[in-house]
């Protein structure tokens, strides 16, 4: 079976079939099956050309590319991210169809796995006052986070942001650190910094810090504190002991929403098995107002590269649990 596709924008062509058909060639490793494809893809001009035995999948490769189609007459501008996002988003239905959807945003962001997208819609829910995002490096938990707790306080459904992490990296404490309380804690919180500035100028992050809208502080500057209208990120919480993760998540007061992200493969606390973020989620997963967002290697949003090296060491660790 074939289909002829054809993009009658010249510029949305080139940027959908990308630098050297980069994109094209991305889509087309998407349908890889052992040596082969299940879909081949050649272009010729402005015309693609799909063809394929199975119906589903030309149906989802279709939708691929007008899912691009129609993202670049929104926005006239296609980079590698909404690539591979609607590569992520195209799955047929019940009945082989693909839905023509915008891809979802965050702010400025497209989400780029029906992951993130769960993740984004459960920090939007009044019903889910507290979030777990879980998963490897680059997966988006912590950015994403900032950029949800930056559109609440924006819109006006919190008073404030509230970051707080175990600052365990170095084995130091904070009290043997030099200077005042933020600048012991932020050379812990630089990837949460970068977030902020992806999403505000330097002048309104500075001028929101004065004004105690934007509070960073470590777990232990938690205790006794009631969170109310507030929206607090919890973040490399895989290095929170089972009493701080107790003691920071009931924190939690009215009006707040609470997201909780770590990756239990980087723990870095003596006892591996001492880190409140595992204990936590073994006790709470079930719990009805409680979303618990798995991310794998699939949802890595930096180079592809690293989600092959995520895969590399999962493997390794399956291994080595085998053999023990």
């Amino acid at each position: 079976m074939n289909r002829t596709i054809t993009i009658a924008d010249s510029a949305a062509a080139k940027d959908i079939f990308g630098p050297l058909h980069r994109h094209v060639a991305l889509i087309q490793d998407s349908f890889r099956k052992g040596e082969s494809h299940s879909v081949d893809i050649r272009v010729s001009g402005n015309e693609v050309v799909l063809t394929s035995d199975d119906a589903g999948e030309l149906a989802r490769a279709e939708g691929i590319f007008a899912t691009l189609t129609r993202h670049f007459d929104l926005r006239r501008k296609l980079r590698e991210a909404e690539v591979r996002a609607a590569i992520a988003f195209a799955t047929p239905d019940a009945d082989g169809q693909i839905e023509l959807r915008d891809l979802p945003t965050l702010g400025t962001f497209t989400l780029q796995t029906p992951r993130q997208q769960r993740y984004v819609e459960a920090m939007r829910s009044e019903s889910k006052p507290l979030v777990f995002g879980v998963g490897p490096a680059g997966t988006g938990k912590t950015f994403l986070a900032v950029t949800a707790a930056v559109e609440a306080l924006r819109n006006g459904l919190v008073d404030k942001i509230i970051v707080t992490r175990p600052a365990v990296e170095a084995g130091e404490r904070l009290g043997f650190l030099p200077g005042a309380l933020e600048e012991k804690v932020d050379p812990y919180l630089q990837p949460i910094w970068d977030a902020f500035r992806s999403q505000m100028r330097d002048e309104e992050l500075k001028q929101r810090r004065e004004q105690n809208k934007i509070e960073v502080a470590p777990i232990a500057f938690m205790r006794g504190r009631t969170l109310t209208n507030a929206f607090v990120i919890v973040d490399e919480a895989q290095n929170a002991t089972i009493q701080q993760m107790k003691m920071v998540l009931t924190r939690l007061g009215q009006g707040s929403q609470m997201v909780v992200t770590g990756d239990p493969s980087q723990i870095d606390l003596p006892n591996e098995r001492a880190s409140g973020l595992g204990h936590a989620l073994s006790i709470l997963d079930k719990m009805r107002r409680i979303e618990v967002v798995r991310f794998t290697a699939q949802d890595v949003m930096r180079h592809d590269l690293v989600a092959e090296i995520v895969e590399a060491y999962d493997d390794d660790e399956r291994r080595r649990r085998q053999a023990t």
